[in-house]
């Protein structure tokens, strides 16, 4: 019996999730921006989300307590409101791009905070805390060699994005697949 027969684990990652027609909106909007460059690869419109924090490869075992975690988190929050703002950004930063991202502005707090309380709770069953500073962000394309996006960034933007209502936060479950990963739903923790 293998190592991964013996623990079977799940792949997951905690994130807010953004209503279908605004992902798709993100998408066709990027793939027209972005449709000339090879080394770039758009995110796929259902995978479009904000990430709280990946988890990486979990042992299902520990499943159950990380929804208890997460229960918590959300308990804590009320219901509020969010804005794609529409400027484009790159990390680690516009000159040496690996990731292109779209900015959260109004309601970035309120996703900061629940953030912030997730690691602490994750933290009480032993998930080690994030080293790097929490940014909220919509990930919408990754890019293979660092390139130089500085003119891109400045040159276009995308329309203000309505207002968007968090209601919950949601655990996932990313299975790699030979065409990308894909995303499905394990369960959702509604906000107070």
């Amino acid at each position: 019996m293998s190592d991964s027969e013996k623990r079977p684990e799940k792949r997951l990652f905690i994130a807010i999730d953004i209503p279908g027609h605004i992902k798709d909106n993100v998408y066709n909007h990027m793939k027209t921006l972005l449709k000339e460059n090879r080394n770039i690869k758009l995110v796929s419109a259902p995978n479009i989300h904000i990430t709280l924090k990946f988890l990486g490869n979990i042992n299902i075992n520990k499943i159950e307590k990380i929804k208890k975690a997460i229960r918590e988190t959300a308990d804590k929050f009320n219901r509020f409101k969010y804005e794609i703002s529409g400027k484009i950004n790159a990390f680690p930063d516009p000159r040496n791009a690996r990731i292109i991202f779209l900015e959260i502005r109004s309601g970035g707090e309120q996703i900061s905070e629940i953030y912030g309380q997730l690691e602490d709770d994750l933290e009480r069953i032993k998930i080690r805390k994030e080293k790097r500073e929490f940014s909220p962000h919509i990930t919408i394309a990754r890019i293979k060699d660092k390139k130089n996006m500085e003119n891109f960034i400045d040159e276009y933007k995308m329309d203000k994005i309505e207002r968007l209502d968090c209601s919950n936060i949601t655990l996932f479950e990313s299975q790699l697949k030979s065409h990308g990963a894909e995303y499905s739903v394990i369960e959702k923790f509604d906000l107070k």
